[in-house]
């Protein structure tokens, strides 16, 4: 059951939760914090898929380039993991989906790994990295011990 709600965790930490922001501005008395989400990024690739037009190129790319590409991939990969989870609660099976669910949290560390270090070029540098990238990376790392753990067979 882990193996399932892990990457439904780390799908929902990337898309809602901030993983960036930059120095607060003022709008009209009040300083509101300049923060981005994974959806600010995979927003337009999310409703194209769940659309049904399944591209990541031209209306449906992800915004920010590789930035956006790697989040799209964690979230990817994660989905993908969290379905065949279902899959592997078949005990015959469920080494084969425990195999894809330690991929996925490997896919998730790199992609975290490459965005954050990606934004240390930028005026805010590490500094401008928010918790929610923090917390995806960490239910990566997650997401890859519980893979591990059920290829051995738990």
């Amino acid at each position: 059951m882990v193996r399932i709600l892990l990457p439904l965790a780390v799908i929902a930490t990337l898309l809602f939760a901030p993983i960036f922001g930059a120095e607060p501005t003022e709008v009209g008395g009040i300083v509101k914090p300049n923060t981005v989400t994974g959806m600010d990024y995979v927003g337009a690739t999310v409703n194209c898929w769940t659309g049904g037009n399944f591209s990541i190129a031209g209306d449906c790319a992800p915004q920010g380039g590789t930035k956006g590409l790697a989040i799209f991939a964690a979230v990817f990969v994660s989905a993908v993991a969290a379905a065949l989870g279902f899959v592997g609660l078949i005990p015959v099976i469920g080494r084969l989906t425990s195999a894809i669910t330690m991929l996925a949290g490997l896919v998730v560390i790199a992609g975290i790994g490459f965005y954050i270090l990606t934004n240390l070029g930028s005026d805010e540098g590490i500094g401008g990295v928010q918790w929610g990238a923090y917390l995806a990376g960490g239910g990566g790392l997650l997401t890859l011990i519980s893979g591990l753990s059920g290829m051995r067979g738990r």
